[in-house]
């Protein structure tokens, strides 16, 4: 029942936000159908969020239907423009329908099993995550509380809580189910967003190629091309949520006992040499999994390393965490999608029609006029269409603010080559395309000023990596099952181009700039002997010269690309991918950590997502061409084939062996609620929570015992959504970038549990306004509490809650 309550509120979100997707995505071949809920999501969270933020609106379950019926007024204004065309769409796009909506159905209530087997809110980031939640959904007003820093808001990009927040109270479900529910939300949404993206490249692909490679001339083989793009999209869905790395491979030869020292010592996977020969088909030591999220290994000058995280999607989905790199996943595939929806409009016009009349006169009329023409200009939607770019761009960076820079630079690339076919051109392409970057970076900060005025951050400017390089094996480990068959694609695609190209000049000025400056940085690679940063350059060299070449005028039409939209879009993304794990092996942004683990982190995981596309639409350009090709480039075709199929299939077998392993071959009772094995395991604490959930007062702090990331401290809080004094000190020092609070209450707090001063006691509580004392087990471990200083609690407060060795104690 939660899981079909959760599918009807993120339909219902859907259906609101559609009218407003097709007009704006009105020039890809599917009109964004696949993207409604994330628009919806997006417009409606961020309406949401706002209102409550400016004061207009509280942060209810009325709030939060206010916000979508704003949502369904913009998708009505789009409706009444283009009801028709949009009506006669949707009924062409029927069959279509159905294979996108079964797609997000099928892998949500896949994920739901999955989570259903390992629900546990535990371990990890899980209690964090939860806790962000949880303190969001006790916040009437935002910015919301930290429930780890009470007095404070929240320091973090956040958006995705909120987003869940709100789900949660139109769900009327309590966030113990909704946790795990995300999870398989945000899996479903990364899906439908692979394949609709995909399949949008795909059929421009072969709208622009016809009748050489599947034409789409008559009925049938329109229906031909568009079962090919559909399978396609399947391909890219899978690739970017369900296919793990090739680390899986090799613990499972592990596992068998099978594979020599050398080769272990070689692959210098943490611990994997280790692991005893396995009973079952899968591993079973434990947390056997995780070794894939940690592949690369950067060994130091003195024996020792520093450790490397190297995540992909499906690991994260199988861990459980909601953490924001895994909240924007979907969303950054929303904004490809726009990307790939301007390439697409190439040809059409951007002038404004003749004959526009002002409503209003006077000054203002004129200044709005000016607006409206200019914003026409740059973008055929006009001021409206942009307002969305700058909404949707923007909720990147409150969502996980490492992505926002890299898909702007993604659409503003893609707007450059756009420009350049414009008629007429009033200003160059260059200089129109810096105006929007700079009209998009203006909308992006100014439409979540908000956020950013309460900001802080632990970033403190650019770090280089020196010697300390990604061993090539190890990379490959990582993306060698994406790489073989985006290799595949380059060298068809430069076969082609050396076919065409034949008595030009073959790159533009800025292309052949480009491959200078990357070639003379692959040689130096080569000199010093990295080898990883070497084969990078070489990819991303190949990628960006054809993607540049593809974009100069077609000689046969000089008013569209040499190369058609999803092409184009794919050499970008490979590129752009490539170009982000190059950046790893010579510099990082520097962080508390003081290492590159942060930003291969966040790199390598975009690079994940922009490989997979890339190679799913690789994958059927090259089958594509089969019928035209050499016997020798049909035996290069069937052995690069082999290839991938190979390489995929054993990034599969990681996915089947983690999930059987971490649900415990599915045994056991499954459930969605995430703390129920606190309230089987311990009841007392699990007890004193549900109190505090439905006694607390609104703005109540508690106190707990503050202790280490990661560990079992600070549940309470995270659990009950009131906000404790200090939670997990080093994470509050990353999300602030300073220790200087939280290190000025730690004290404070060992002498409110431990002071046999009553009257410092009662003073100290009066300082941070706590309203609630919490002494549980780990309370008594930490502070070594008598029964004398928990009885002491007595003379201040009152014992509203006692269950075993759990107390709550009152004000």
């Amino acid at each position: 029942m939660a899981v079909l309550i959760w599918w009807v509120v993120l339909q219902a979100v859907g259906v609101l936000a559609l009218p407003l997707t097709l007009r704006l995505m009105r020039f890809l071949p599917d009109r964004g159908l696949g993207f409604a809920r994330h628009v919806g999501l997006l417009v409606g969270g961020y309406l949401f969020w706002m209102l409550v933020s400016l004061g207009i609106l509280q942060n209810t379950v009325a709030g939060a239907l206010v916000a979508l019926a704003l949502l369904a007024g913009l998708s009505l204004a789009a409706w009444r423009r283009e009801g028709r065309a949009l009506w006669a769409f949707l009924q062409r796009q029927r069959r279509l329908i159905l294979t996108t909506e079964a797609l997000f159905l099928v892998a949500f209530v896949a994920m739901s099993f999955l989570r259903a087997y390992n629900p546990e809110i535990a371990a990890t980031e899980k209690p964090m995550e939860f806790g962000f939640i949880n303190g969001i959904l006790g916040s009437r007003t935002f910015p919301p509380r930290d429930p780890w820093l009470s007095g404070y808001a929240i320091s973090y990009y956040h958006f995705g809580y909120v987003i869940v927040a709100m789900l949660t109270r139109l769900s009327g479900l309590a966030s113990d189910v909704t946790f795990n529910l995300t999870v398989a939300m945000l899996f479903a949404l990364a899906a439908n967003a692979a394949f609709s993206l995909t399949y949008d490249m795909v059929a421009a692909y072969r709208a622009r190629h016809g009748s050489l490679e599947g034409a789409l001339g008559t009925p049938s083989e329109a229906a031909l091309g568009t079962r090919a793009a559909a399978r396609t999209g399947i391909l890219a869905a899978l690739l970017v949520v369900a296919v793990g790395n090739l680390e899986g491979v090799f613990e499972l030869i592990r596992a068998r006992g099978w594979g020599s020292e050398a080769l272990w010592r070689w692959l210098d996977v943490r611990n994997l040499e280790a692991t005893p020969p396995s009973p079952t088909w899968y591993p079973t030591d434990g947390w056997w999994w995780w070794r894939a999220s940690r592949v690369i290994h950067d060994r130091l000058p003195d024996g020792g390393y520093n450790e490397v995280i190297s995540e992909f999607p499906f690991f994260s989905y199988l861990l459980g965490d909601v953490h924001p790199h895994v909240l924007a996943l979907p969303f950054v595939m929303l904004v490809l999608a726009l990307a790939l929806n301007v390439l697409l409009s190439v040809g059409h016009a951007t002038a404004p029609a003749g004959g526009e009349t002002d409503a209003l006169s006077g000054d203002l009329a004129s200044w709005l006029g000016r607006l409206r023409r200019g914003a026409r200009a740059l973008w055929p939607g006009g001021a409206g269409d942009l307002a969305l770019w700058g909404l949707l761009l923007g909720a990147l960076g409150f969502l996980n603010t490492w992505d926002m820079p890299i898909y702007v630079g993604l659409v503003l690339v893609a707007y450059a080559v756009r420009r350049q076919f414009d008629r007429p051109a009033p200003r160059s392409w260059l200089a129109d395309t810096v105006l929007l970057g700079a009209v998009l970076s203006a909308l992006c900060i100014g439409l979540y000023l908000p956020f950013y005025l309460g900001f802080r951050s632990q970033a403190g400017g650019i770090g280089w990596v020196g010697e300390i390089k990604t061993r090539p094996h190890q990379y490959l480990l990582m993306f060698g099952g994406l790489l073989v068959p985006v290799a595949g694609w380059l060298g068809v695609q430069v076969a082609r181009y050396l076919r065409l190209s034949r008595g030009e000049r073959r790159l533009p000025l800025a292309a052949e700039v480009a491959v200078a400056l990357c070639g003379g940085l692959m040689l130096a690679s080569i000199v010093r002997g990295w080898w990883t940063a070497a084969l990078t350059l070489a990819i991303a060299t190949v990628a960006a010269a054809l993607g540049l070449w593809g974009a100069r005028p077609d000689g046969e039409d000089a008013g569209r690309t040499r190369l058609d939209g999803g092409s184009l879009l794919a050499l970008f993304m490979v590129a752009a991918g490539v170009l982000l794990t190059t950046f790893t092996e010579f510099a990082f942004l520097r962080d508390t950590f003081g290492t590159r683990m942060n930003t291969v982190f966040k790199f390598y995981y975009q690079a994940w997502v922009l490989l997979a596309i890339g190679a799913a639409f690789g994958v059927h350009a090259v089958v594509a061409t089969w019928r035209g090709a050499t016997p020798a480039g049909r035996y290069a075709r069937i052995a690069w084939a082999a290839a991938s199929v190979l390489v995929v299939a054993a990034g599969f077998s990681y996915t089947l062996a983690a999930s059987a392993s971490k649900t415990n071959g599915f045994s056991g009772r499954p459930t969605l609620d995430g703390t129920r094995y606190v309230a089987e395991g311990q009841p007392d604490v699990y007890g004193a929570i549900r109190w505090l959930r439905q006694n607390a007062r609104p703005g109540a702090v508690m106190l707990e015992a503050t202790g280490g990331s990661y560990s079992e401290y600070n549940w309470v809080s995270a659990h009950s959504g009131v906000p404790t004094l200090l939670g997990w000190g080093g994470h509050e020092l990353q999300w602030r970038g300073n220790y200087d609070e939280p290190g000025r209450r730690e004290p404070d707090i060992a002498a409110i549990y431990q002071s046999s001063d009553l009257s410092r006691r009662a003073a100290l509580l009066d300082v941070y306004g706590v309203d609630y004392v919490y002494v549980g087990p780990l309370e008594r471990a930490t502070y070594r509490l008598s029964e004398g200083q928990v009885n002491a609690f007595d003379r201040l407060m009152t014992r509203v809650y006692e269950s075993g060795d759990v107390i709550l104690f009152a004000r």
